[in-house]
């Protein structure tokens, strides 16, 4: 991964000379003139390692240190003067910096230095992604199964993950996808750049464009500091878009485009900012469908259908279910507490006669349930079991047909229960209308996408299982 070195130096002839010298050696460089500039660089855009000249004008060296480290308390900074004392090269030792080179400046003990403080805080960060994937659950982490069609998507996984082409992962809501993509991502030859999903569900269309690309400060109203995008984010790395169908078409445009040049805009910024990506996309609808509904451009959906996944779901996959039973049962007490809820073979026949059309992710929040009701206890009755009986779909050999959703009569205590009860009948009368097309749904009731993305989630609404053809 391509490492970033800014450079503070009042002097323009040694900017230029180490800006050079760092370019030929494929670092990216970024210079300022004064600390004052150095501080404020740095709060757009972050770097691997700083060159700091101890005397300039205005804030001095130690000075700027010291800010830099209420910025990024992690960032090494080498120390660089031409006047500095024995006493100078202690106190900024001891303030925290990662070495002192006096002026004139060796070329190869400077790029030495700046090489081991690059590694340094290479392996920092790494140990704490580290930390903090071992707080992650393993079924987040990994496709937890050993069913044909499980192995089949892992061993496809292996395969494309080297090459740097697009991918589309496609599947039903709570089958992995974003797990697939992790793991795309982590056997990839980018492995060691960043790996930044994009939610496109929840984010504002008039956001989007500052989302994606970023801005500069004033560059609309409301845009009081500037920020960097996902694509510059995600630089030398991968870029996940997930429900990438629910992107306008005017997004996909300015998306295909930055794939093509590997540089994007910042609102309010011409200058070009490198963004070199892989691109992921998942999505739970038919994409066929949302062509010809005009809803995807063609030109975007060859550009990511280069290579597609499709993750199987949970019902396909049945005999995998006593695996993830135990694994989120194991789960759900480390990190709840207590020891994990177990399950009688009745029951976990129970479970495999049910159609979980919310996937894994349904069944992680019905092994939730258990352990807060029962932890450490035994399931050995059918009383809690298929969840939400009124409306569970059990498999057979025949598919019922799909029920007419009507507006029942509100049996409620109080009016905030009875307003509840008539949302969430509301919202899936209107989804069942529109065949679980969140964009036609949310246009056919005035409301934001991701504003019924979110009741969706509240109410735990998940649609209905689909008739194989």
């Amino acid at each position: 991964m391509t490492a970033r070195i800014m450079i503070v130096d009042d002097e323009q002839p040694i900017r230029d000379s180490l800006q050079g010298l760092f370019e030929d050696e494929n670092y990216l460089v970024v210079s300022a003139a004064s600390g004052e500039e150095a501080i404020a660089r740095l709060r757009k855009q972050s770097v691997d390692c700083v060159l700091l000249d101890i005397w300039m004008p205005g804030i001095d060296g130690l000075e700027t240190l010291s800010r830099i480290q209420q910025v990024d308390a992690g960032l090494p900074v080498i120390m660089m003067s031409g006047h500095a004392t024995i006493d100078t090269a202690v106190r900024a030792t001891r303030q925290g910096a990662f070495d002192f080179v006096e002026k004139p400046l060796s070329f190869d003990r400077l790029m030495i230095l700046a090489r081991n403080a690059v590694q340094k805080r290479r392996l920092e960060q790494e140990n704490s992604d580290l930390k903090q994937q071992e707080k992650e659950h393993q079924s987040r982490r990994e496709l937890i199964g050993n069913s044909a069609v499980i192995k089949e998507v892992k061993a496809l996984i292996k395969r494309v993950a080297l090459s740097d082409t697009p991918v589309l992962i496609l599947g039903e809501h709570g089958t992995g996808k974003a797990v697939a993509a992790t793991l795309l991502h982590e056997a990839s030859k980018r492995k060691e750049g960043p790996f930044i999903e994009v939610n496109t569900a929840s984010v504002m269309a008039n956001r989007l464009d500052s989302e994606l690309f970023g801005h500069e400060k004033g560059a609309f109203t409301g845009a009081l500091h500037s920020q960097r995008g996902r694509f510059e984010a995600a630089h030398q790395g991968t870029l996940f878009f997930d429900e990438v169908a629910e992107l306008s078409l005017s997004a996909q445009a300015k998306i295909l485009r930055v794939l093509q040049e590997r540089v994007v805009h910042r609102l309010g910024n011409p200058a070009p900012m490198p963004a070199n990506v892989r691109l992921l996309a998942a999505s739970s609808r038919d994409l066929e469908q949302a062509l010809k509904d005009e809803q995807l451009r063609e030109d975007f959906y060859y550009r990511l259908n280069v290579v597609s996944i499709r993750m199987p779901s949970l019902r396909e996959r049945i005999e995998d279910l006593p695996l993830l039973v135990e694994t989120l049962a194991t789960e759900q007490a480390n990190e709840l507490g207590g020891k994990p809820v177990r399950f009688s073979s009745e029951v976990l026949s129970q479970l495999m006669r049910y159609s979980w059309p919310g996937n894994v992710r349904e069944l992680r929040n019905y092994i939730e349930r258990c352990h807060i009701l029962m932890p450490g206890e035994e399931m050995c009755s059918g009383n809690m079991l298929p969840p939400d009986q009124s409306t569970a779909q059990v498999m057979q050999a025949a598919a019922p047909a799909k029920p007419a959703v009507t507006l029942p009569g509100v049996d409620a205590d109080s009016f905030h229960e009875a307003r509840e009860v008539f949302e969430r009948t509301f919202l899936l009368q209107s989804l069942e209308k529109h065949d679980w097309n969140i964009s036609r749904t949310a246009s056919d009731i005035g409301m934001e996408r991701s504003q019924l993305h979110r009741k969706i989630k509240a109410f735990g609404l998940v649609p209905p299982e689909r008739e194989s053809l």
